[in-house]
Parts: structure tokens; sequence; C-alpha cells
């Protein structure tokens, strides 16, 4: 009987060089002989060359007795541009050990459609055209963007979508694609796409060029009725573009950057109060611009006899239009002093793109008229706000000059604690019973005890020794001779971690078993003399020497030692023991040590996130060494968490006015107003569990009058008693929907507030790639959904999302180093 023919292992590229259609899309496949691969081959990214794999087919065959079975996987390819294009040779892991793909090269050619000859771009052309071709810096043009195909051709448009890079331009998303007919000659039909977008810097600007999918209609196959057409996939790059963008000219006192054409208006409620009492000077700006550009509105003065609170200002833009947009400020200024006093006005100035100057708008100023406050509204006990707050002037005060007033009281002292606030309650009720949690850390312990007991077992590193023995033993039966040298010393140093061999140079005596000695001269005369070689047999008997060697199996009984459960009985202990005990950090604080006063209360927030005296400490520590920001976004999550609290409240506006920035909503909160003073009386988790109690209460209720209704009890007092109990259940649970929802995302356990302002990527990275960046101002509340590495990504009101470092922001209701997991807001 003959023997069977031993066939050998390749892979190659199909075809394996010669030219490329510009343009079109077409077919490479690479073939596995008499092998498979262990998974699908990422060929190395060409520059210029898309490749997208299409799926795999196998053939199997049995010629002379030899079985072979080859697999061939289809990509398909693109190339964007004319070049010279080469594919390296890789490596690809196979079920018959690694193999070289060798490289392939392919030059550029022109892409014809079918078999007509005709190329591509008398077929199909793709234009990008600016209106107008010259801008100012900032100014918003039009962009148009058209596709169109020769009659005859047939297009399948798929999705119409179009890849295009708008860097360095700030573009809004391109419009919906609308069809046109071109009835020249010849006709013409395809698609057109418009947006609007803006050059933040002056130069002569090259636009990216674009590239679309496109089938087209290269002939027809069969007969009469069962005729189909035959398509090839193209992609069609548009000619290039260039806009000329002027430098604005130089620009007045006052200008901050804002082009294109604005509206602005002034309105300040009431204008006649008593002193102590809050008035609103809300300044607005309107109109379409270079929106993306404008932090916000100028500065504005303000008497002296005025404390002022300056929350962050509120920006509101349509659904997906950049340039349009309205940005307003809500300044809550309160007088110290009775007195009529002057808010000058505002003047605002752009560059207007259309008549190419600059203009300047204002915002008409008001009288407000201060009454000495009455004895019944005053309140001693409360602590005004820290005086001047960012971005707002002093001015000479129009009324008769007054000896200077004694400034306001500093920081308060450290709150005793702790003091636990209840958590907003989730959407889902609690779907485990009070035994799941510590079956779960039942099992929890037990996975870790089981892992510590696999990572300090003693057979350890012989076990890995054993398994890079198999593996170096496959590799020297494919390996040729010269490829053996380097594989035979791992062979060695593997062997000697086996036997247990501590010697640098360990001779083959030094293993005990024979049939490794002599394993171990083979290689030794095979490494070191000069004209020995392997012998033929010396793999089959490394090989069943390997077998024979046997070591003891893991004991899971291993993870009972005290040793595997020890780590997690002190884990226990560090959660039970606190660091520092309540005073220590107080001591610290008023000896002066601000730092480890701010490291013992970030610890206890750590520990119990929901301690609302604990933020507000470490707010005081913060506050101390001059880090404002996040001191207010310390203060504002112990508001949220006890709004009750007097000395709460105190930190929050003493905070947010050094910092600058109140977190919205919070800023409604502060405001003086039967809603908001409503909302003070309780944190969102404790409306929540106010609202459930209001609805068992009307459950009682309602239970108390089908009691009498069926004559268990009597109807003289049952009714009214009823009726009272519903009526006050529904007043609570009124009060309870109103009250939660004044926090707005403040009361969803993932809410954070960024510190500090920063920028809004689109990428978890601040590495210098494309990508797509919007400034972020301080005092911004959001909801962090997602984490990645030291990332967070935050989602806004308004729709928007982005990744800010996790620095950055402070979590209102977890610790600071939680990672952000997806969860659902609490039912309000």
């Amino acid at each position: 009987m003959a023997a069977p023919r031993l066939s050998a292992q390749s892979a190659h590229w199909e075809p394996p060089g010669g030219s490329l259609p510009v343009g079109q899309v077409s077919s490479l496949q690479l073939v596995f002989e008499d092998c498979s691969p262990e998974d699908t081959p990422a060929p190395p990214k060409v520059d210029g060359l898309r490749m997208d794999f299409q799926g795999q087919t196998s053939e199997v065959s049995l010629i002379n007795g030899s079985f072979s079975r080859n697999v061939t996987l289809t990509y398909a390819i693109l190339l964007s541009k004319s070049q010279e294009v080469l594919i390296p040779e890789f490596i690809v892991k196979t079920n018959k050990g690694p193999l070289h793909v060798p490289a392939a090269h392919f030059s550029a050619s022109g892409a014809t459609v079918g078999s007509t000859g005709v190329a591509l771009g008398d077929a199909a052309q793709a234009r990008m055209t600016a209106l107008p071709e010259s801008v100012w810096a900032g100014e918003v043009f039009d962009l148009k963007y058209s596709i169109d195909v020769a009659e005859g051709y047939y297009p399948s448009w798929g999705r119409g979508t179009f890849e295009w890079d708008p860097s360095p331009l700030v573009a809004e998303d391109w419009s919906q694609p609308e069809p046109f007919t071109d009835h020249g000659t010849p006709n013409r039909t395809g698609l057109s796409y418009h947006t609007r977008a803006l050059a933040p810097n002056p130069g002569r600007i090259r636009l990216n060029p674009t590239s679309q999918l496109l089938n087209l209609s290269v002939g027809v196959t069969g007969f009469g009725f069962f005729q189909q057409r035959q398509y090839q996939q193209f992609a069609v790059p548009d000619s290039p573009v260039s806009i000329d963008v002027r430098p604005l000219p130089p620009a007045p006192a006052g200008f901050a950057g804002a082009v294109g054409d604005f509206r602005i208006a002034s309105k300040v409620v009431p204008r006649s109060v008593r002193v102590g009492e809050p008035v609103t000077w809300t300044i607005e700006l309107s109109g379409s611009g270079n929106w993306p550009e404008i932090r916000g509105l100028p500065s504005r003065e303000a008497p002296r006899e005025f404390q002022v609170i300056q929350p962050k200002p509120k920006r509101t833009q349509p659904q997906g239009k950049l340039f349009e947009g309205t940005l307003s400020e809500d300044v809550v200024l309160v007088p110290t002093a009775p007195g009529t006093f002057e808010l000058p006005p505002l003047d605002f100035v752009y560059f207007d793109p259309g008549s190419g100057a600059y203009k300047t708008i204002s915002a008409p100023g008001a009288t407000v008229t201060a009454e000495p406050a009455s004895p019944v509204s005053a309140n001693p006990g409360q602590a005004p706000a820290a005086p001047g707050a960012p971005q707002i002037t002093l001015s000479t005060p129009t009324t008769e000059a007054k000896p200077p007033e004694p400034p306001s009281a500093g920081l308060g002292d450290p709150v005793p604690g702790p003091a636990t606030a209840p958590t907003p309650l989730r959407r889902r009720t609690v779907a485990l019973g009070a035994a799941a949690p510590f079956a779960l850390l039942l099992l929890f312990w037990g996975a870790l005890a089981l892992r510590r007991a696999a990572a300090t077992d003693p057979l350890k590193p012989r076990r890995e020794a054993r398994t890079r023995l198999e593996s170096l033993i496959t590799a020297l039966r494919a390996a040729p001779s010269s490829e053996r040298p380097p594989l035979l010393l791992s062979w060695q140093r593997a062997s000697a971690v086996l036997w247990e061999i501590e010697l640098a140079a360990p001779p083959a005596a030094a293993i005990g078993d024979p049939a490794w000695s002599t394993l171990w001269s083979e290689a030794e005369r095979f490494l070191y003399s000069a004209d020995s070689a392997l012998p033929a047999d010396w793999v089959a008997r490394a090989e069943e020497a390997l077998r024979a060697k046997k070591l003891p199996p893991f004991r899971t009984a291993r993870l009972f030692l005290p040793r595997n459960l020890f780590p997690a009985l002190l884990l226990a202990l560090a959660a039970s023991t606190p660091c520092l005990s309540s005073d220590e950090p107080q001591a610290a604080y008023r000896s002066g040590d601000f730092a480890n006063a701010e490291k013992a209360w970030q610890g206890q927030v750590s520990a119990d996130p929901l301690d609302w005296t604990a933020r507000h400490n470490l707010s005081l520590a913060l506050a101390q060494q001059d880090r404002w920001g996040e001191a207010a976004a310390e203060a504002s999550s112990a508001f949220v968490l006890a709004p009750d609290s007097p000395a709460a409240v105190r930190q929050l506006v003493v905070s947010c006015d050094k910092a600058g920035f109140v977190p919205e909503p919070l800023d409604t909160l502060l405001r003086q107003g039967p809603v908001e003073s409503l909302a003070r009386l309780h944190s969102p988790g404790a409306w929540q569990r106010i609202g459930i109690a209001s609805a068992s209460l009307l459950a009682a209720a309602l239970a108390l009058l089908l009691a009498a209704a069926y004559g268990m009890l009597r109807r003289a007092w049952a009714i009214p008693t009823s009726a009272a109990l519903a009526g006050v259940a529904l007043v609570v649970a009124v009060a309870s929907y109103v009250g939660h929802g004044v926090y707005g995302i403040m009361a969803d356990t993932r809410a954070v507030i960024v510190w500090r302002a920063g920028i809004l990527r689109s990428i978890p990275t601040e590495a210098d790639v494309a990508q797509k960046t919007t400034p972020l101002a301080a005092g911004s509340a959001a909801i962090a959904d997602k984490a990645f590495l030291g990332w967070i990504r935050v989602a806004f009101p308004n729709g928007e999302t982005g990744w800010i470092l996790r620095k950055e922001a402070v979590f209102l209701w977890r610790p600071q180093e939680e990672p952000a997991a997806p969860s659902h807001r609490p039912p309000g």
C-alpha cells in the first residue's frame, strides 16, 4: 500500500499583485492551503487602502490518498488615491502552526465602469461648493455637496451617506439628501446635500475630499422576465475645493470674538425691594453667528451696596443648529443698604459680516430702589454671601457716601457628624431578598480565595514551565534546523524549572531521569558542536518524556487555608475600622493643617458618600486652600444631601460666590419662592420616601372607606376620616412630586458637577487626534453614564454627550473613585 503524500501548508494572496482601480471596489482573496486560520486575520493597514472582510469558503479534496483542506478568505478592497500599494508580509496563526503570508504589490489604475471602458469620472461626479468662496474668519457660510450619475447607469445610493472630515472648519450636520435631475446633455440624476460651516482662523483653506459609495449598473443578464441588472460598487471622490478666509479688521475695545447677527435684551425684576430681598438682573443674547466661539457675556457693573450671586450662563440652541442660539445670564443682587441705585447698560460688540464692520448693541440698565428692611422680615441668623463675585466690578455708589461696612463673616466651623442622607431610589424595585447580598458576598469571597490559592500554589512555576514545554515541542516539530537553537535554549530553561534545578548552567547529570538527561545532552551537542545534528526522533522522545512527567493536580480545597482566606478578613476589619476618628480631622482643621484635614474628610466621603457633614467639612478644607471650584462642587453635594441645613446653604453661597458659578438647577433652589422653599425642606431621596408614604396613606384611606361600605365600621366617622386622610395624602403626594422635581438631574445618583472649565471631547483621549471638542464651563451639571480608565462620559439635559477626565468632576452621590455605571434615573 502506498503511503499518503504529505502536502505542505502555505498562505498567499490571490492575485499576488497587479493593478487596483482607484475608486472602484474590487475583491482580494487570502488562500490557506492544507490549513485554516484560528481567527479572522487582520492584514496590516496601508495608507489609502481600505480592506473589509466579506466571508470565507472551504474546499476539501482527496487526491491519490492525500487529504487537503483549503480555506479562502475574501476581502473587499478600495484604493482611494492614485499610489503604489504594498501589503507587507505578516504572520497568521493556523491550526498547523504560524504561517507567513507573503507581501503583495499593486499599482494604481483608472477605474472604468463595467466593460464599456467609460472612466468613472465620466459616469459619476461629485462636487463640493462653498458659498461664498471668500468669507471672514468666524463668518457662517453655506456648503453644498452634490453627486450625479449619467443616464443609463441606474444608480443605487444605499443610505446616501458619504465620508468627509470637516476640519479645520466647524460644521453642522448635513441635511437629508434631496434627489435632483439635470436635463442637460446627457441627462444626469443625483443627490444634493446642504449644511453650514465657519472657519475660525484666517488663511487659504483647502477642504478635505469626500468619498461616497454607490452602485452603478454595468449590464443586464438573463432574458425577458428573468432579466436582472448587474452592479459594481464605486467610491466617487470630489474635486479639490478651496476657500479664502479673510482676517477681521482691527477690533475696537470690548470685542470678544462674536461674528454674526445678534440681539440683546435686559430685564430687572423687581425694581423696588427691601434691604436683604433679591433682585434678578437678566441679560439675554440671541441671534445667529459663531456660537461655538462665544464663551459668555461681558462683565457687568453693580453698585457696592449689592451682594452678588452669579450663576452659570444658560445656553440654549435648537437641535442640530450650531450657529443659532440664546445665551442668558441671571445675576442675583441683594441690597445691603437702602437707597436708589442705577444699574448701567451693557454693551456687546460683534462683527457683522454683511457690512464688514463692527457693531455695538446695548442692553438697557435700570433703576432699583431699596427700602429699609422691616423688623419682621429681618433674619439675623442668616449669614451674608461673600462679597466680590467674579466678572462683576464695583462702581461708585449713586447715593451719598457712607462709612465702610465691616467685611462679611468668613467660612464657618466644621459640622460634627456623621449624618447620612437617604439615597434616591431607582426606577426598579429591589429584586433580591436580604439573604441574596450575603450569599453573593460568600460566593465572591470564595472566588477571591480560590484565585489567591491558585496564585500561591507552590507548584505554579512548574505547571507554567510544563505548559511552555508543550508549546516549544510543537514549535520544534515544524521549525527548520536554522530556527531550532533559540527554541532548544528555551526548552532547557523550562526543563530546569520543571525539574527544580537552580543551577545557572546545569549539566545533564543534574536531571535524575535518564530520558531527560539524554535529551538534554543531545540538545547541548546540537547547540554547541560545529557539525552536530539533532536526532530525527528527538522531538517525539521529548514529547513522550513530557507526558511521563506528572505533577500533582491543583487542589481546590487550598482556598480554605487561612493564608488564602485571611486577606478577606483583613478587608472586613479595614472596612469596619475608620482611619481617623471624627475628632481628628476637626483638630487638624482647627490647627491649620488643612491638607491633612482634607485627606481625612475625603476618606470619610469615600467610605460614606451620603454623609453630608463629611462633604460640608471637605468643602471647608478645600476652601481654606483656595481651591474654590472643588469646594463649590462638594458644597453643592452637601446642599443636595441636606438642603434644610443652614450650614450647608451658607457654605454653598460662599463657595459658589468665590468660584464664580452656581450649578444648575441649584441657582433656582437658592431663590426665594414658595416652590423653592418647599423643595429645600428635604433632599430628593427623602421626598421620594415621603411620596411612597403618601401612597400608603392614600391606600389606608381607601381601605377605611371600603370597610365602612361593607358595614365593618361606622360610616359616621369612617367616611370623614377617610376623606381627611385622602386629602392629606394627595397634598403630600403633590408636595413630594413638586419638591423632588425642582432638583432636576441633581436627583440622579449618577449626577456630577464639573468644577473647572475644560474641554468636552468626543473620544476619551488627550492625544492630538481628529475629534470634536466643545468648551465646557465650570459648574456644569451632567449625568455620568459610562467610564473608561480615567475618563467618564457625561450627558447633559440638552442631549449633548462627551468625555471628560474623572478628576475634573465631583460625584454628588457616589465615591469619587467609583466608576460611573449605567443606571436609571429615580422616579419623580
